[in-house]
């Protein structure tokens, strides 16, 4: 091989060594960064939820005119547990029946 043809393979070489730290900062950064934003985000987010009461009570204060009736609550289970059977009038809906 001439001297001609190992400098252009050595330059090559170098130019593929730079090319590849490039690459290598440019991933380190953007993962950097990402990670930052991440955080930045989570810091957003609320720390805590509303908690609704078993019986309704959360929020709707009697305005709808109805004493009595359980028309405006809102009843939130768990997972694993069974739905409770309530003593208020109205229907009473199950699924895939009629």
């Amino acid at each position: 091989m001439d001297a001609r043809t190992r400098k252009a393979v050595a330059a090559r070489d170098r130019a593929v060594g730079r090319v590849s730290h490039l690459t290598w900062r440019i991933g380190s950064f953007a993962a950097v960064g990402a990670v930052v934003l991440g955080a930045g985000f989570a810091h957003l987010l609320p720390t805590h939820l509303p908690h609704f009461s078993s019986n309704g009570g959360s929020g709707n204060s009697g305005s709808s005119g109805t004493s009595g009736s359980n028309s405006g609550s809102t009843n939130i289970q768990g997972p694993g547990t069974a739905p409770q059977q309530g003593s208020g009038s109205g229907s009473h809906v199950t699924s895939g029946g009629s």
